[in-house]
């Protein structure tokens, strides 16, 4: 079953928590979750595979790696592991706007990648000091200074890791206007917020009060796609989630993402993918986990501290 997971609000009033996890001792291990806020985690020790949205991603010691917003995620490892986890809500960490423009460049988060990078050995002892600070502070009770600390700490962590992909060529993205990678960055917010309610390019440019043609030149410059690829990436990610882990029939998945007909979906996904919705749904008949109908299960109660 998968667990929709929220910060437990009472026991972190601030939107934030830090987390110890070890292999040995937590419930993170072999269910699968999607939350409802950021996460960051370096390995401190061991190896582990975690499996993003149907993208595996192997982590060796001194990795990291983000999980986004909604995101479905599983952990998986054969051997021990220790690993320093930071979770934060969209609420805690912009409190301008300045802030919500940085989070919505950091490319790490993007639910279309699936990036991790080695730690350089000049931030290893930087990043477990951070992350000392931030574990501390949950521990104590809600004050103005501590949730502007944890900000700043969380800041910090954001910038070395923006820093560490763009310095290894992983997005060309620094190297354009800031008014256009807002204007992408939003439209692929807006996308993944609206997916499935909106389908069109024009309507998402309308939106954004810009010209279609200005969304392509803008999407194509940065991205290297259209605003029509991004959005059809979008709605097969959205696609395979539902077909893994819900029991929606393949027509109910068809008229969920806007499908006016079943026949029209099962065309595009198989398009898309290789492979028809009824074949990838199958491949995983083995595994599958449904999304259950219940309220979502605060995260004190599945991560230990």
């Amino acid at each position: 079953m998968i667990e929709i997971l929220n910060l437990d609000k009472k026991q972190y009033p601030t939107g934030f928590s830090a987390h110890l996890i070890k292999s040995n001792e937590n419930a993170l291990l072999n269910k699968s979750f999607r939350s409802s806020f950021y996460q960051m985690f370096w390995v401190k020790s061991g190896e582990l595979t975690l499996n993003l949205d149907n993208n595996l991603i192997h982590l060796d010691k001194f990795e990291c790696s983000f999980i986004g917003l909604n995101q479905v995620f599983s952990v998986e490892t054969s051997s021990e592991f220790e690993v320093l986890l930071v979770c934060f809500e969209e609420a805690f960490y912009c409190r301008t706007d300045l802030d919500r423009d940085f989070l919505e460049s950091c490319i790490f988060f993007n639910s279309q990648q699936a990036l991790k990078y080695k730690l350089h050995n000049s931030l290893k002892k930087a990043i477990i000091q951070h992350h000392q600070s931030l574990l501390h502070i949950c521990r104590q009770p809600y004050n103005e200074l501590m949730y502007h600390f944890a900000h700043n700490t969380v800041e910090r962590l954001l910038l070395y890791t923006q820093k560490g992909l763009l310095d290894k060529s992983y997005s060309p993205i620094e190297t354009f206007k800031k008014s256009e990678v807002n204007v992408a960055n939003n439209f692929r917010k807006l996308v993944q917020e609206n997916l499935k309610n909106m389908r069109f390019v024009k309507d998402y440019a309308d939106k954004m009060n810009i010209s279609v043609k200005s969304l392509n030149e803008i999407c194509n410059s940065i991205y290297g796609k259209s605003p029509k690829k991004i959005i059809t990436e979008e709605i097969v990610i959205e696609s395979k989630r539902l077909l893994r882990y819900t029991a929606m029939s393949i027509k109910e998945v068809a008229f969920e993402l806007l499908f006016v007909d079943p026949s029209n979906f099962i065309r595009f996904f198989t398009n898309a993918t290789g492979m028809s919705p009824k074949q990838y749904r199958t491949h995983f008949e083995d595994k599958r986990v449904y999304i259950p109908k219940q309220k979502p299960i605060p995260v004190a109660n599945t991560i230990t501290k």
